[in-house]
């Protein structure tokens, strides 16, 4: 019996789910076509020197417990927060570092800390109304975010219009001026106001003024076997891959090719070929040759939406190519930097334990800093200091288009000026961007229905991930789209309107 031929677009945490679902039948022909020149996507691990770059920091986490048996399926997990003991006859031996040995190849249990860097302070995230909160904003400052939230919780703004509405009334204007304002249009390019309260509600969730109040209370008060620990944004402890989440996903793609998954890489899908609403062939290009083509009975992309619907061309109606034109993202670039030290320390000669930290200065471009040494011991070679400095821009912008070198100096410059480092310290540096990083809820967005429905008259063609449904998706999600995209294809259900429709209510920061 002929299997049938399968085409899968884009070798990301979607992708591969896919790939090996299907692939785990044996019922099918299944051939991957990945831009890059590895797998992973934004998920991916670059190497440098030794030093490992996680793209914009995934924390594994998912209230799912399908996807954490899946990933349970590809690495062991070790506890790595606990001293580990054991004791006999009155003696006891530490396991600590035998069990570092033996967690290069497993998924490591992590604490999570990240916080804001503003006016050279730093201030707990998520924020907690605590003492040390006030102590580091002033007497007057801490009485202007109190009112604001008093004010806020009175005369709440009825219909919230956008973004800014939507912080404002969840966390009070002056709050919102000192840590939200500046950062979220760092994020955005955009200002507050030109952006959807949709972002604030899918990503922000229930962390409101209350939620913040509650885990800070429950923290001081309350033992911890008794806390509380659904609340979404507050995750304390994560699940992440001794050597970044390529590691995990490297893994997945070995499976499949040993299930004989076929992956092509540096292929760009260049078109979509259609008959009778069924897509029958796909064209791609590499650099050895500009037109291949292969005969297909499904496709499943996570390629974004605006270029698949550029490949399908003449098809296509103008309203539905117009909409797809103007769907807007923000690019991602993050630079590696390896240092001797870092200025700011936990305690004297001490590493600060922040797995991020959110830069709020608004006279810097830079938005985030990953300290890599705490994602994982193996992120970087003993002794040095190898952290990521993390730019939201476009792909026009000025930043963007710098040599690596001046993008190197670029964001020295700007974290020696806000303290954070000394540039006599540098000792390596790799800039790596990601266009396409974010899909964002602006542009033509509000009339994405219309391409949705477009998409779904196409019968045999399943859109999946982060952006192949134009959804700012974690990892775990675009991972259960994967799963309901295989489900619908297995019993050969018509309609994807189930993949749009994954409950996306389980978001969680931090």
């Amino acid at each position: 019996m002929n299997k049938k031929k399968v085409i899968i677009i884009g070798a990301g945490p979607a992708g591969l789910t896919a790939a090996y679902e299907l692939s785990k039948t044996g019922k099918y022909d299944i051939t991957v076509l990945e831009a890059d020149n590895q797998v992973g996507g934004i998920s991916k691990t670059v190497n440098h020197q030794g030093n490992l770059i996680d793209i914009g920091g995934h924390r594994f986490f998912s209230k799912s417990q399908k996807v954490l048996n899946w990933w349970a399926k590809f690495l062991p997990i070790l506890d790595t927060t606990h001293h580990l003991e054991i004791g006999y006859h009155s003696k006891t031996q530490n396991l600590d570092e035998i069990l570092r040995k033996n967690s290069e190849g497993a998924m490591l249990v992590r604490k999570r800390k990240s916080r804001i860097y503003f006016n050279k302070k730093l201030f707990e995230y998520p924020l907690k109304l605590n003492p040390q909160l006030l102590l580091n904003l002033g007497i007057l400052k801490s009485y202007r975010i109190v009112k604001g939230i008093i004010y806020a919780r009175i005369f709440p703004i009825k219909n919230e219009r956008n973004l800014e509405d939507f912080f404002i009334n969840n966390f009070g204007k002056e709050l919102y001026h000192t840590f939200f304002k500046d950062y979220t249009e760092k994020v955005w390019g955009k200002p507050c106001t030109d952006l959807s309260s949709e972002w604030g509600r899918q990503r922000i969730k229930s962390l409101k003024i209350r939620d913040l109040v509650k885990h800070s209370a429950q923290k001081i008060l309350i033992p911890r076997k008794y806390q509380n620990a659904s609340a979404r944004t507050l995750i304390e402890k994560f699940l992440y891959p001794a050597k970044g989440p390529g590691m995990l996903w490297e893994k997945v793609a070995a499976a499949c090719m040993d299930s004989g998954v076929v992956f092509l890489f540096q292929a760009k899908l260049s078109k979509l070929h259609i008959e009778d609403g069924l897509v029958t062939k796909v064209s791609y290009q590499t650099s050895q040759n500009p037109e291949n083509v292969l005969d297909c009975d499904a496709v499943f992309s996570t390629m974004p939406i605006k270029n698949l619907i550029h490949t399908i061309q003449d098809e296509v109606p103008i309203e539905v190519a117009k909409i797809a034109q103007e769907l807007e993202y923000r690019d991602f670039l993050i630079v590696g930097l390896e240092l001797k030290t870092l200025k700011i320390e936990q305690e004297k000669g001490k590493l600060i334990k922040d797995n991020w930290l959110y830069i709020q200065d608004g006279g810097v471009k830079v938005g985030r800093l990953q300290i890599f040494n705490n994602w994982s011991p193996f992120m970087a070679p003993a002794n040095n200091i190898w952290i990521g400095a993390e730019y939201f821009c476009q792909h026009t912008d000025e930043l963007w288009n710098m040599s690596d070198e001046k993008i190197l100096d670029f964001a020295l410059t700007e974290l020696s000026l806000i303290g954070v480092l000394d540039k006599g310290q540098f000792l390596s540096g790799k800039v790596v961007r990601c266009p396409k990083a974010y899909p964002t809820y602006s542009g033509s967005y509000h009339h994405l229905n219309q391409v949705i429905d477009y998409l779904d008259t196409k019968k045999n063609l399943f859109p999946m991930g982060r952006n192949g449904l134009h959804k700012y998706n974690n990892q775990d999600h675009s991972m259960l789209t994967a799963f309901k995209a295989v489900e619908l294809f297995e019993r050969g259900e018509m309609s994807k309107m189930e993949i749009w429709t994954i409950n996306s209510d389980d978001e969680y920061l931090g």
